[in-house]
């Protein structure tokens, strides 16, 4: 396969975006929140590349890999546990509303003028001020509420967009069994819940009802969630997401981005491991999603005046792609593309766009060097938590035996790679495929089922048994 990072677009891309906003960023302080610290150095390293001070990091808890080093960050971690990575997300939102007093003093000796922004990056997180420092990129109302589940449908139809077919109705058994009834296409139903407790993502919220499940644990759990439930039929096809950036002129699309959504043998929940850019769908899908990201950037624009990355999720479906959802903010995939890119600062880019910075940010040359560098430098980011506690850090070496993988021995080249550490819900594991010895094109979900099985018999995780979505467009 091409594995060229430093293409001419992105040559000249990294050189403008660094230039353009340094004088954005130089000298300035921020407040770098999030969940994980870890996952928050490459932040640390471009703010301090672009001539910023140094970030004060406040973190939920540590996460698996390394931290930024002290130069180029001041850090806390509040140590903050969770039963899921949502709850995890919501606890830490909690702490960072109310930080401890140590913490409070530490970030008012560092900041004593009271300059600072608060610089929310991660995913999930709404931009809010943390440690009394006004939040940079806040989201106006209108862009938040695109997020919830039971009112996008709407703007589909709105807008124009294809999708399934759909029923909201109350968080009640009954009201949830006629719409299942009325919508299953013989593969269940897919039951979500409205944002009444706040955002929902990595599929913890969802239930999936198959068939012969009647739905009475599905209807109990989302009825201490949510007030309204969306159902709709579940759809065969590799789950997809279609990310751009909306300028003040002009809307960037990017490519297609895998979303790793694995299906246990039993229950009614799925199993989000993360985003690849290894799979390519077949070009016209490529393109319909493209030209979708196009014209949802520019509704949102003319509709709530919306700046900064959106991502729309879905599922590519026998009919084509269908979205699922809408998100009007930085995205998992946005982070898994960034991956390719060396030092553009992407993340930073998307929130001066959203802060409403005016300058000449040329969306043809982003989009070309994002989409150029992804088709060329593919990124796996297969992520999961585990409740099995793991205080080690290790790396375990993979090789195909059969339909599973096994650890390669010294003498053999692997074919992928399997990171494993300690995470705030017990352990945290990353699966990467080796780019010498993979092509793109295949779906990454397969590999990183196998990865999550060895995983059981090596580390003692209880993922159990887990299938990937089938490719029915290929």
């Amino acid at each position: 396969m091409t594995d060229n990072p430093t293409s001419p677009p992105l040559e000249e891309a990294r050189a403008y975006y660094n230039a353009l906003l340094r004088p954005v960023f130089e000298g300035r302080r921020f407040v770098l929140p999030g969940n994980i610290a870890v996952g928050l150095g490459n932040v640390a390293l471009e703010l301090r590349q672009l001539g910023a001070a140094r970030p004060f990091v406040i973190a939920g808890s540590r996460g698996t890999g390394q931290l930024p080093p002290h130069e180029d960050a001041e850090i806390r971690v509040l140590d903050v546990q969770g039963t899921d990575p949502l709850d995890h997300n919501r606890n830490v939102q909690r702490a960072l509303a109310d930080l401890p007093a140590a913490v409070q003093d530490a970030v008012d000796a560092w900041d004593p003028n009271r300059s600072a922004k608060t610089l929310h990056t991660d995913p999930l997180a709404e931009p809010r001020p943390v440690a009394g420092r006004a939040a940079y990129a806040a989201r106006p109302a209108a862009w938040t509420a695109l997020e919830d589940k039971i009112v996008i449908d709407a703007f589909w139809d709105a807008v124009g967009v294809p999708r399934a077919a759909s029923r909201v109705v109350p968080a009640e058994y009954q009201a949830l069994r006629g719409a299942a009834g009325a919508l299953d296409r013989g593969r269940g139903t897919v039951w979500a819940p409205d944002a009444r407790e706040g955002a929902n993502a990595g599929a913890v919220a969802l239930r999936w009802v198959r068939p012969g499940d009647d739905g009475r644990a599905a209807a109990a759990d989302l009825a201490r969630m949510a007030d309204r439930v969306r159902v709709m039929p579940f759809l065969e096809g590799i789950p997809a997401s279609i990310h751009g950036v909306v300028f003040p002129d002009a809307v960037a699309a990017f490519r297609p981005v895998e979303m790793l959504v694995l299906r246990p043998a039993t229950g009614d929940r799925l199993f989000y491991a993360g985003c690849s850019t290894w799979f390519d769908p077949n070009p016209k899908d490529r393109e319909t999603m493209r030209e979708l990201a196009r014209r949802v950037g520019i509704a949102l624009r003319k509709r709530v005046g919306f700046r900064g990355s959106f991502g729309i999720d879905g599922v590519l479906a026998e009919e084509g792609f269908l979205p699922t959802e809408l998100n009007p903010r930085l995205g998992a995939g946005v982070s898994t593309l960034a991956g390719a890119l060396g030092d553009l600062p992407l993340i930073l880019l998307c929130l001066a766009i959203a802060e409403g910075e005016e300058l000449d940010y040329r969306p043809e040359l982003l989009e070309r060097a994002v989409v150029e560098t992804a088709d060329n430098h593919r990124v796996c980011g297969g992520g999961r938590t585990t409740e099995r506690t793991l205080t080690d850090t290790g790396t375990f070496d993979l090789v195909a035996d059969g339909a599973d993988y096994r650890e390669a021995e010294a003498s053999e080249d692997p074919e992928a790679t399997l990171l494993f550490g300690p995470g705030p819900i017990g352990g945290f594991l990353r699966f990467t495929p080796n780019p010498d010895r993979n092509e793109p094109g295949p779906p990454s979900a397969p590999q990183a089922a196998r990865a999550f099985r060895l995983a059981d018999r090596l580390l003692g995780t209880d993922f159990g048994d887990l299938e990937a979505a089938k490719n029915v467009r290929p």
